[in-house]
């Protein structure tokens, strides 16, 4: 009975105590549900934001982040051939990877933001102490505990989604936001000097990061901050200094694979550094870290890149290193990487000072290459840089050209590639001639027997090539069938379902020229097969004026018809360079003999192939020594000037002199001699030089500046004195003292043979001879001029006057003024007697009114910016005529630039426009300087044919009033241009609108202006 009693008593207490912890549950419930609202700041509901802030929306939007790093460092592709980035974002096909998850947690960041931040101050519990901590914590503008972690996340989901400026912005504002909190502030900074030195702002990185440290850095913050500034240093390339940083980062990187990829860097950085023993050491230990295959395999690489002094100097090291590399070369994992362990091959036997080994294992590596990215362009840099330093200018051009079309134009070494590229593009259609004509006539010196000894040779190795080139295509074909067979086992296996991670476009397929990697291939082989050209008509002409100077005959007038139709006999075809068996890749076919045309239908096999290149007549001879001596003068000239090789341009120059005394040139060959060797002080030999030159050519300009007592004086001070006499003899030009032009243009020739006024002297003596009736020393002195100056801005006059000649005009006295290109006549028009004795009816400007008219603002070329001209004169025809569509267009000629204004049905409308154009403050600031045209299309025809500026402008305002009387303002107020917007049809308001379809709106009839 006790018992039951004392049962019954535990069961009610039982009951109570629950009853009492359900009432209390139900009350602290009843508290978070009513001080949930983040217009609240309670401790509870502080602690309700931060809970459901971190266990909701942050977990979701975290793990999406989580998922987003791990899809980048699986997709993740450095180029290990070249500085690879700390972080794998810094890579630009790696942008974007992951972006569906970062955009999860930017988005899961902002909500959380959204629905959970408690902005609202805290009622001050009465009692509380006043301190400086409690005034601090009042004085924050965001009071949940927990949402900070959910600003960071949107900003490092920002920056690894590539979104830098963005991601900067977001950091900036967590500063701000969380000022007073020095932990959170002090991380959201160095995160912004990550974002700033990403976008490569470094002066600003180097701001904050000082700020950083300058506020105490909390310890925790250490790794992350030195990760930072190291990040910093490498982007400008403060390699030594960033070394400690490296070291730290490593220290403190846990992911396995970041720790690698780290400590590539880092040998990178140390080989950068010229530390050859530190880098070889930081790439053995990526290779012990057991990285991807791809990376242990150019770690490898760049051991081989890295040896330290003495480590390859036994015969049994080099072995070792050799019979690995090699071994990896048969195995089919590596069919994709041959390329690069050729290049490393070559690496060893290059640290070992066998050269010649070296090259061979490099075009072992180019002909192996199966990819053609970047590894390959390494390769060929290598390769061309070594042909380079060991003079084998053929091989270093194929080299440079393939490796320019392969590399970025970010590498280091891309501008003074491209430099030697364009070097070698003219060095070596010379070299290859000099080098060919000289085995040919080896050739011609032997015996009969002893040359078809090496003839046979030739033969037997064009036969071994050829049975080589057919082993290579059958073992292709049986490769390609097995991957047939491979290919259609796979495609009929049962497929497996497969979890990939989606991949970015990396833009290796795009259209060609979105493909900067393509388009710069194609360059480099149109470069190869023609040479660097620029964009122009005529490109593969020499000489580029308008006038044909081989076919021009200024004696016989009356078959001046005649010489234009000559045809010039011309070569074509390249010869065998016989002492390699290869052909040469000369670009200008005219310097190859003429009978070695008829090679091309020869078999290679046949000795006559090769017997037809021989020059064994005097007159093969001749032309062989001819194609010669040129290219020897070219390339010393070569080598002196864009290559500063002086011993080279020594040899060449001073074996020209020694096997070539007739040469043309040669005045030119002893004065360039004299100015190379006093260069390098070696002053005994220059002025042998000079004596020999003096001596055997007195005529020629060289030797007329080198005997002159004043030749140091004058160039010091040459330029100077050259423009006074030029001014001094234009002035006597323009009074018509031509006997002290002719005297003028003498002294010249004597005292400044090589001065840059030499062209306008020239043009003033040429035309000071025809004001005395010399019409044939005229035209020989013009095509002087154009032949030996086709470049100066004078040569285009006396070519167009030269070709008026050709084309049957005849020449009369009278003024060539060519001062101000205002008073410039048609060039052609100078040579034409009509112009002189004065025009005929039809060849007179018209004072019509009632006629299309233009508005024309010229100006003088190369002066003004016609894209932004174009620009502001459109911007304004559109604001201002809202009905008038105006074309605009540009033309060219004489010097004079002009935009073209058409669409003027009147001289009324032109003059209207004026005014009103002018009337305009901007654009009157705009034109100052450019003179304003009104006229007519029949005149403006006129003017292009036979008229200057300065006629028409005499004629206008001789003619046209520019300043009407009040009488004549009515017709010509413009009305046409603006009046019709009044008289368009009502809208009707009632239809529905039309949708904007987004198309720019058409300027004038053709082109869009905007």
């Amino acid at each position: 009975m006790i018992c039951k009693v004392m049962s019954c008593a535990i069961i009610r207490k039982t009951i109570g105590i629950l009853a009492y912890w359900h009432i209390g549950t139900l009350f602290v419930l009843l508290l978070l549900l009513t001080g949930c609202s983040t217009k609240k700041n309670t401790a509870g509901s502080r602690f309700y934001h931060a809970m459901t802030t971190r266990y909701n929306v942050y977990f979701n939007g975290n793990e999406a982040y989580k998922s987003g790093c791990k899809a980048i460092e699986q997709s993740n592709k450095d180029n290990y051939m070249e500085m690879i980035p700390l972080y794998p974002i810094g890579n630009k096909s790696t942008v974007g990877t992951g972006s569906g998850d970062f955009e999860r947690a930017i988005e899961k960041s902002q909500k959380a933001i959204a629905v959970h931040s408690i902005k609202r101050k805290p009622q001050r519990k009465q009692g509380k102490r006043y301190t400086e901590e409690y005034k601090q914590w009042l004085a924050r503008r965001e009071f949940n505990p927990f949402l900070h972690r959910a600003w960071m996340l949107m900003g490092k989901a920002q920056f690894q989604k590539g979104d830098f400026p963005e991601a900067a912005a977001t950091f900036s504002y967590i500063a701000r936001l969380y000022t007073g909190q020095p932990k959170i502030t002090a991380e959201a900074r160095i995160w912004l000097a990550q974002c700033y030195t990403q976008m490569g702002w470094y002066y600003d990185a180097e701001d904050v990061l000082q700020k950083v440290n300058n506020d105490s850095l909390p310890y925790t913050l250490a790794p992350a901050y030195s990760r930072t500034y190291g990040h910093y240093l490498l982007g400008c390339q403060r390699y030594r200094e960033a070394i400690p940083h490296l070291l730290t980062t490593i220290k403190n990187e846990k992911n396995k694979r970041q720790k690698a990829r780290q400590y590539y860097l880092l040998g990178q950085v140390y080989q950068l550094l010229q530390d050859p023993a530190k880098a070889y050491q930081a790439y053995g230990k990526v290779i012990k870290m057991s990285p991807p295959y791809e990376m242990e395999l150019n770690a490898r690489i760049r051991q081989t890149e890295a040896f330290p002094a003495g480590e390859v100097r036994q015969a049994a090291e080099i072995k070792k290193a050799t019979d690995k590399l090699r071994r990896m070369t048969r195995s089919d994992k590596n069919k994709d990487y041959l390329d690069q362990i050729y290049y490393a091959l070559g690496n060893i036997y290059l640290a070992a000072g066998d050269t010649v080994q070296a090259i061979k294992e490099y075009d072992l590596g180019v002909e192996k290459s199966t990819r053609g990215g970047v590894e390959k362009g390494i390769l060929q840099l290598t390769l061309g840089n070594l042909c380079w330093e060991m003079g084998r200018y053929v091989e270093a051009q194929t080299a440079y050209s393939d490796a320019i079309g392969l590399l970025e134009k970010t590498h280091t070494q891309y501008e003074e590639i491209t430099k030697r590229s364009e070097i070698l593009d003219e060095l070596v259609p010379y070299s290859t001639a000099v080098e060919l004509q000289d085995s040919l006539q080896h050739l011609a010196s032997l015996d009969s027997a002893a040359r078809m000894v090496v003839i046979d040779t030739l033969i037997a190795r064009v036969i071994r090539k050829e049975e080589e080139a057919k082993r290579l295509a059958k073992e292709a074909e049986r490769d390609a069938l097995r991957e047939s067979i491979a290919a259609e086992n796979a495609a009929n296996a049962p497929q497996q379902p497969t979890t990939t991670q989606p991949t970015i476009p990396t833009g290796d397929d795009s259209w060609y020229f979105y493909n900067s990697q393509a388009v710069t291939q194609g360059k480099a082989d149109f470069q190869r097969l023609w040479g660097r050209r620029k964009l122009e008509d005529n490109w593969r002409r020499r000489n580029k004026t308008v006038v044909a100077l081989d076919d021009f005959e200024p004696v016989n007038y009356d078959e001046a018809q005649d010489s234009i139709n000559s045809e010039v006999p011309t070569t074509q075809g390249d010869t065998a360079l016989l002492a390699q068996g290869d052909a040469p890749s000369n670009k200008d076919n005219s310097q190859l003999p003429a009978d070695t045309t008829s090679t091309a239908a020869i078999d290679e096999k046949n000795p006559l192939f090769y017997l037809q290149q021989i020059p064994l007549t005097e007159e093969a001879m001749a032309a062989s020594n001819e194609i010669l001596s040129d290219g020897l003068f070219n390339m010393g000239m070569i080598f002196k000037n864009r290559m500063e090789n002086f011993s080279r341009a020594e040899h060449s120059l001073g074996r020209l002199i020694h096997d070539f005394p007739d040469f043309g040139q040669l005045d030119v060959a002893y004065y360039n001699l004299y100015l190379m060797l006093g260069r390098i002080d070696r002053i005994a030999d220059a002025n042998l030089y000079k004596q020999e030159l003096i001596s055997r050519f007195p005529d020629s300009k060289y030797a007329r500046m080198l005997a002159d007592p004043d030749f140091a004086y004058i160039a010091v001070h040459g330029k100077h004195l050259e423009d006074s006499l030029y001014a001094n003899t234009y002035k006597e030009y323009m009074a018509g003292n031509y006997k002290q032009v002719v005297a003028n243009a003498e002294y010249s020739f004597n005292k400044y043979p090589m001065g840059q006024h030499r062209p306008k002297f020239m043009f003033l003596h040429a035309v000071s001879a025809l004001q005395a009736g010399d019409q044939k020393q005229f035209l020989a002195e013009l095509k002087e001029l154009v032949q030996q100056y086709p470049e100066n801005e004078i040569t285009d006059l006396a070519a167009h006057i030269l070709k008026g000649v050709q084309e049957g005009r005849l020449l009369a006295e009278g003024s060539i003024s060519f001062g101000s290109i205002w008073s410039r006549r048609s060039a052609e028009d100078l040579a034409d007697s009509t112009r002189i004795a004065g025009m005929d009816s039809t060849h007179v400007f018209t004072s019509e009114r009632n006629t299309p008219y233009l508005f024309i603002l010229a100006y003088e070329e190369g002066k003004v910016n016609e894209n932004q001209l174009l620009y502001e004169v459109a911007r304004y025809n559109f604001s201002s005529f809202m009905v008038k569509n105006f074309d605009l267009s540009f033309s060219h000629d004489r010097g004079i630039g002009r935009l073209v204004i058409s669409s003027f049905a009147n001289y009324g409308e032109a003059q209207y426009y004026q005014r009103q154009l002018y009337a305009d403050p901007h654009m009157n600031e705009r034109l100052s300087g450019m003179r304003a045209v009104l006229i007519s299309q029949a005149n403006y025809e006129l003017l292009n044919q036979f008229y200057s500026f300065d006629d028409y402008d005499a004629f206008y305002k001789k003619t046209f009033d520019p300043y009407p009387t009040e009488e004549e303002e009515a017709p010509i107020d413009g009305s046409t241009l603006d009046e019709p917007l009044q008289n368009l049809p009502p809208i009707d308001e009632t239809a529905p609108e039309e949708d904007d379809d987004g198309e720019e709106i058409q300027q004038g009839s053709g082109t869009n202006y905007f």
